[in-house]
C-alpha cells in the first residue's frame, strides 16, 4: 500500500511517497519544496504532494491515503480550508514523530523521552510522556536555529578571505560535521579556506550552550527524568550538536537515520490509522 507523508514547517514541507510497512526504507520518491518569500505554506505543501502523486501516477501505482503533519493549529486551520480533489488527514507533528520512533523501536512504550526539532528557524523541545504518548512541556525558541548557523559559517568564511551564498555555507556546513575537512572556494572561484570541524564547533559553541540550557529548563519544568533526547529535523545532522547534549545534559541522546524525515514517515503511518 503506497501513501503520502508530509512534515511542514516554516522552511517549506518535505514529502515523501512510500510503502505503509516500510517507511523507514529510502521511499519511492520524495521531493522537498522550500517556501518561497511571499508564498503560502499551503501551496507549498500542494506543490509536493502534487508532484508525487504525479510521480505515482507514471508508475501506475495508487496513493492509498496521505496525511501532512502541522507544527501550529494555524497552519491545521489554513490546510482545512484548501478544497483538494486528493485530500490529506492532519496529524500534529509531535504525534507524527512519536509514531514512527515508536514503528521504529527508538523509543520504548512507558518513562519519558525529549524529542529536539532543530529547523531552519527555530528549535522546539518537547518533553513527553510514553505511556500516555502525551506532551508534559514544550518550548520553541527561534534564537537556536539552522539558518543562524549557516550564516556563522558564511560570516566565518568571509573572514578568512572566502565569500560564499547561504546555501554554500549550509553545505559546507553538513560536509565539515560529517568529514571533519572542506577545502572552502568562493562562489567567483577566488579565496580558499580550509575549514574544519574544530573550527565549526568553536564558532557554534555559543548558540549549543543557549539550546542545551533550553533543553535543560524545558526538562525541569516538566517535572520528569527523560531516559533519553532524539535530535530531529534537519539540524539534526550535525552531530557535534547531539554530543554536546549528550555530553553537558547527561542524558542519552539518538539520531535517527535522516531526521529530517522523521515527521513526513511519521505522517504516512498515522495517515492509515485515521481510517479508524
Amino acid at each position: 500500500m503506497l501513501v503520502v507523508g508530509v512534515g511542514a514547517g516554516a522552511h517549506g514541507a518535505r514529502a515523501i511517497l512510500t510503502y505503509l510497512d516500510s517507511p523507514h526504507r529510502a521511499p519511492v520518491a520524495s521531493r522537498t519544496v522550500r517556501r518561497q518569500r511571499g508564498q503560502s505554506l499551503v501551496s507549498t505543501i500542494a506543490a509536493g504532494v502534487s508532484a508525487l502523486h504525479a510521480t505515482a501516477s507514471k508508475l501506475a501505482l495508487p496513493v492509498a491515503y496521505s496525511a501532512i503533519a502541522y507544527r501550529v493549529n494555524e497552519d491545521a486551520d489554513a490546510l482545512s480550508e484548501r478544497r483538494d480533489p486528493r485530500p490529506s488527514w492532519l496529524v500534529h507533528e509531535t504525534a507524527a514523530q512519536l509514531r514512527y520512533l515508536r514503528f521504529t523501536g527508538t523509543v520504548p512504550t512507558h518513562g519519558a523521552t525529549v524529542l529536539c526539532d532543530l529547523g531552519s528557524t527555530g528549535m522546539t523541545v518537547s518533553v513527553l510522556d510514553l505511556a500516555a504518548g502525551a506532551t508534559v512541556a514544550s518550548r520553541r525558541t527561534s534564537t537556536f536555529c539552522g539558518d543562524d548557523l549557516d550564516h556563522l559559517v558564511r560570516r566565518h568564511l568571509a573572514a578568512n578571505g572566502v565569500r560564499t551564498d547561504v546555501e554554500a555555507s549550509r553545505s559546507i556546513k553538513e560536509q565539515v560535521s560529517d568529514g571533519g575537512v572542506v577545502n572552502a572556494h568562493g562562489s567567483d572561484g577566488t579565496g580558499h579556506h580550509v575549514f574544519t570541524r574544530r573550527d565549526f564547533e568553536e564558532i557554534i559553541a555559543g548558540p549549543v550552550r543557549y539550546a542545551t540550557m533550553v533543553v535543560e529548563q524545558t526538562i525541569e519544568l516538566s517535572g520528569t527524568k527523560p531516559a533519553s533526547i532524539v535530535l530531529l529535523g534537519g539540524g539534526a545532522n550535525v552531530t557535534s550538536i547531539g554530543e554536546a547534549f549528550e555530553r553537558q545534559l547527561g542524558v542519552k541522546t539518538h539520531v535517527p537515520g535522516h531526521p529530517e524525515l522523521v515527521s513526513a514517515r511519521g505522517a504516512a503511518l498515522l495517515s492509515v490509522d485515521q481510517q479508524g
